[in-house]
């Protein structure tokens, strides 16, 4: 599974940098997208709707190219998303400009004297109440290899092969005399033992590293808040009738 990370910057050089860093930490190009310019904007709003944003904020992303941001939105794997935020804040995201609640400026009015206007705006705050990822560490294993001396002392056989030259005179036997005057060979072979270390691997123990997901119900309370535009009338004469004077009879 994966999300839409996104980064909202007031030059494109830091817009630049933020892309950078996360081909540096491993991104796909492919899959980031930069939007600046107002020729952009409709485009990054279509794809940001395309991927889940609700529609008010998605056109708020729009509405800031237009005044000059750039967008940098990228396609995270879930696991990666923290750190692709942490990237995009570290290389200077803001958050999105509060919409304008200016007045209007004044109009001509019909007999070529001037209208001033003031506005104000009835907001209601509406909350929404979502999650999201946040890392709390975890557990690294890493196996390294050590070497331990092994020293063993081995007894060695060693065998030469000497000849010898005896000077003998006596008479042959019968069966010596028979085989005396055939051709016959012997050989002896000297051997020599040398070390010999012979290695095997054996498993004595397995680590495991396990994760384990857990469900919770959690009641998150917010305070949502709206304004309202109250108008009153301020100065001005008040009612005839209500004044001191009461009406009464001609004498």
């Amino acid at each position: 599974m994966s999300t839409i990370v996104v980064g909202l910057y007031k030059e494109s050089g830091s817009a630049k940098k933020a892309f950078q860093a996360l081909i540096a930490a491993g991104c796909q190009e492919a899959d980031i997208e930069t939007f600046g310019g107002p020729d952009s904007a409709d485009k990054a709003a279509r794809g940001l709707l395309g991927h889940g944003f609700e529609k008010e904020l998605a056109e708020q992303y729009g509405a800031a190219i237009r005044q000059g941001h750039t967008l940098v939105a990228a396609d995270i794997a879930d696991q990666d998303a923290d750190a692709a935020e942490a990237i995009l804040d570290e290389n200077g995201s803001v958050d999105l400009p509060a919409p304008s609640a200016a007045g209007k400026p004044a109009q001509k009015a019909g007999n070529g004297g001037s209208v001033e206007q003031e506005t104000l705006q009835s907001v209601k705050e509406e909350v929404e109440i979502g999650k999201r990822r946040v890392a709390k560490g975890g557990v690294k294993a890493t196996s390294e290899v050590t070497e331990t001396p092994v020293r063993e002392t081995v007894t060695l056989r060693d065998e030469t092969v000497d000849v010898e030259h005896r000077k003998v005179d006596r008479p042959l036997s019968p069966d010596e005399e028979k085989a005396a005057f055939g051709e016959k060979t012997i050989e002896l072979t000297a051997a020599s033992e040398t070390p010999e270390i012979t290695k095997k691997a054996r498993v004595v123990e397995e680590v495991v590293l396990s994760k384990t997901a857990s469900e919770q119900e959690k009641t998150v309370e917010a305070v949502a808040r709206r304004t309202d535009v109250k108008v009153e009338p301020v100065g001005g004469r008040a009612d005839a009738n209500k004044s001191g004077a009461k009406p009464g009879n001609k004498q």
